[in-house]
This record gives structure tokens, C-alpha cells and sequence, in this order.
């Protein structure tokens, strides 16, 4: 597969609104064009609904009553934008068990392009914080119970129907913590409930830039989900301007040899 069949979009970008982010929109929208992209999409955080009020972090997504502004922000960008670039109206959205339908009413009222769905919270907890690195750190039979778990919440996730892309779907890797097989004997699982669920997946750089120096979802995963006929679509997960398009030539590299393998398997 030539390079050139991959769309030059980046579907996973975060600005300062979210608290752990730097640069205003504008300068994400600026930084796309420099590095030739066709197209960018805003994705910031959803608010935490879920939690009660007092119990919402500010650093780790926008306040709730900060959501219509953002929509109104990326919309505005659009429209000044339009003979440039494409801008996206995205947002990545966590799926928490039992708060579906909070979710989708949260949503519904916007006319988002993508809904990236993402698992960072398993059983509670915030699974990809550096505090979780003590509890990564209780040895294997720990690490494998966590990825099983985070396998568990992203089957339901794929299968909720709430999302367009599913992000960094092997996120758990973030801080380098292997399972003793992969996704703890659940990565045929989660790639037929992703191929059930109509859903694309984002090849990210993102996981380049962690403690783990690997793109998200690892090459035997992605060749897993491309054998399955799942769409890929590229992503920087950008919380800087300067990160908008990160290393891009190498996931369309990774995404080349994900195809070949496919097609080679096929032919067996």
C-alpha cells in the first residue's frame, strides 16, 4: 500500500481548555496547516459528568458549563478556516459502565463530526495517571488483572454504539507494564467486539512520546484489526501545537506493513 492512500487528518488533538494541555485552538488549527495536513479534528475532553460536581478534576477535562463555548470555538474556526483546512468538531468522550445514557444526552445536542471513545477510568480509578504506577508495580498477577479489566470496560465500550473512533486502544502499555499475554488473554475478544461495532481506530503517536516509545495499538494488534476489516485513521493525541501531526510518516509506515501482512495472510 502506497503511503499516500492514508488521509493526512489528525483525529486526536487537546488545547489548553482542558486543563492539561497547552495553546488555543487557533494555534492548532495554525500548526495542521504548516505540517500540510487536510485536515484537523478538536477533540478536548468531555466534562466529567459523571462524577459529582465537587469531584471534577479542572486538569484533567472542561467544566460543563465550558461546553457550548468550545463547540461555538471549533465551529467559528471552521468557517474562517473553510478554503484552508478542515476543521473537525470532535471530542473525546471516556465510556463509564452505568453512565451511557448520561453520556449520550450530554452529546446529542451538538453536531459533533467524531466522537472519539476512549477507557482511562477502570473500576474507578484513573488507569493511565502516574499514580497508578504503584499499583502496575504489585507484580504480574496485578498487571494482568488490570488488563483484563480495561479488555472488559473497552468490549463494552466498542459495543455501546456512542462512539466513531476508538482511541489508544491498548493504553494500559502506557508506562511499559506488559501483560504475561496479550490484553491478559482478551485481544481476540476486544478485536472482534471493535470489527462487530462498525467503529475506526486511531494509529497514534501518541504513545511515542510516553515512557512505552510505542504508537498505539502495538504492530501485532494493529495487524489484528486491520486483518479484521476495521478502518485506521491517524492521530497525534497533540497536547501542544508542536505535537500536531507527530511522526506521522512512521504510522503510515506501521499502517503500510499492517495492510501488507493482511494481504499476505490472506493469501495463504
Amino acid at each position: 500500500m502506497d503511503r499516500a492512500d492514508v488521509s493526512l487528518a489528525d483525529n486526536h488533538t487537546h488545547t489548553a481548555r482542558c486543563g492539561h494541555a497547552e495553546g488555543e485552538t487557533v494555534d492548532y488549527v495554525e500548526a495542521a496547516l504548516a505540517a500540510g495536513l487536510s485536515a484537523i479534528a478538536v477533540t478536548d475532553h468531555v466534562p466529567m459528568f459523571w462524577l459529582p460536581e465537587d469531584q471534577r478534576d479542572p486538569h484533567l477535562a472542561m467544566a460543563l458549563d465550558d461546553l457550548p463555548r468550545y463547540v461555538d470555538e471549533v465551529l467559528a474556526l471552521g468557517d474562517q478556516y473553510r478554503d484552508r483546512i478542515d476543521v473537525r468538531l470532535g471530542i473525546e468522550a471516556d465510556f463509564i459502565p452505568g453512565h451511557e445514557e448520561g453520556l449520550r444526552r450530554l452529546l446529542e445536542p451538538f453536531p459533533f463530526d467524531l466522537v472519539l471513545g476512549s477507557v482511562h477510568w477502570v473500576d474507578g480509578w484513573l488507569m493511565d495517571g502516574p499514580r497508578s504506577i504503584p499499583r502496575f508495580q504489585q507484580g504480574p498477577d496485578e498487571v494482568d488483572r488490570i488488563w483484563k479489566a480495561y479488555a472488559e470496560t473497552l468490549i463494552r465500550a466498542a459495543r455501546s454504539g456512542l462512539f466513531d473512533i476508538l482511541t489508544h486502544l491498548d493504553l494500559p502499555k502506557k508506562f511499559g507494564f506488559r501483560p504475561s499475554v496479550p490484553f491478559a488473554g482478551r485481544q481476540a475478544d476486544v478485536v472482534t467486539a471493535v470489527a462487530a461495532s462498525g467503529c475506526a481506530v486511531e494509529l497514534s503517536s501518541g504513545g511515542l512520546r510516553k515512557p512505552v516509545g510505542e504508537a498505539y495499538p502495538a504492530p501485532d494488534l494493529l495487524r489484528d484489526l486491520v486483518a479484521a476489516g476495521v478502518p485506521v485513521v491517524l492521530s497525534s493525541d497533540a497536547h501542544a501545537p508542536a505535537e500536531v501531526g507527530f511522526r506521522f510518516d512512521d504510522l503510515r509506515d506501521l499502517l503500510a506493513s499492517a495492510r501488507a501482512a493482511s494481504q499476505s495472510r490472506h493469501c495463504l
